[in-house]
């Protein structure tokens, strides 16, 4: 009796194997579980960071638009040569102002601003998309005319696919600031910016009201 008891005691060596595979299976499990939670994790860093680079990105150019010089401080963009004659007058009145504020100046892919730099001086500030990349770009402040140039710009953004801006004209609507004839002021502008990430085309917009 007491040998038949002796030989029930423990594991049998099958039964070690199977726990031994039951955690190993668990394990690798468990490893597993942890690696998708950090790779998700690492996938929610980057797109946190890269919305947040976004965001910045916005707010600069907003802050850059909105401290913008006015004629006067700068002069307007020029005209054509006053027309003489009879129709002169009729000429006169029905030439187009300039859209958009003296500080402002949108020639595709660049934008730049004339900008308040504090204490009376003012700085030229650029916009630019170049190579999948858009670019800032300012010069030293200066309290006289002509502002010194922009010096070599740093990439704030990348995956960049175009850079747009549409004028807001009242009882118009958006405009594109190329448009001929323009008779109205922009109240507001609408900075756009296309990117390509992971393979999906993204589109983000900026409406900037002009002071």
């Amino acid at each position: 009796m007491s040998h038949s008891l002796s030989r029930q005691q423990g594991f049998t060596l099958l039964e070690v194997l199977i726990a031994l595979a039951l955690m190993a299976l668990l394990s690798l499990l468990s490893w597993r579980a942890l690696d998708v939670t950090a790779r998700s994790q690492d996938r929610l860093n980057a797109s946190t960071d890269d919305t947040m680079s976004l965001m910045r990105v916005l707010g600069q150019i907003e802050s850059d638009l909105s401290r913008h010089a006015d004629s006067g401080v700068l002069a307007p963009p020029p005209r054509d040569p006053a027309p003489t004659g009879s129709g002169a007058a009729t000429a006169a009145a029905a030439a187009p102002g300039p859209m958009l504020p003296a500080g402002i100046r949108w020639a595709a892919p660049q934008l730049t601003v004339l900008r308040s730099a504090h204490n009376g001086a003012w700085q030229e500030v650029v916009w630019r998309y170049e190579d999948g990349t858009l670019r800032r770009a300012a010069g030293p402040a200066a309290r006289e005319l002509p502002l010194p140039a922009a010096q070599a710009g740093e990439i704030m953004l990348d995956d960049v696919q175009n850079f747009t801006i549409r004028a807001w004209l009242p009882d118009l609507g958006w405009t594109d600031t190329a448009a001929a004839g323009a008779q109205l002021a922009a109240t507001g502008l609408e900075i756009a910016i296309e990117r390509h990430r992971h393979g999906v085309d993204e589109t983000y917009r900026k409406v900037v009201l002009l002071p």
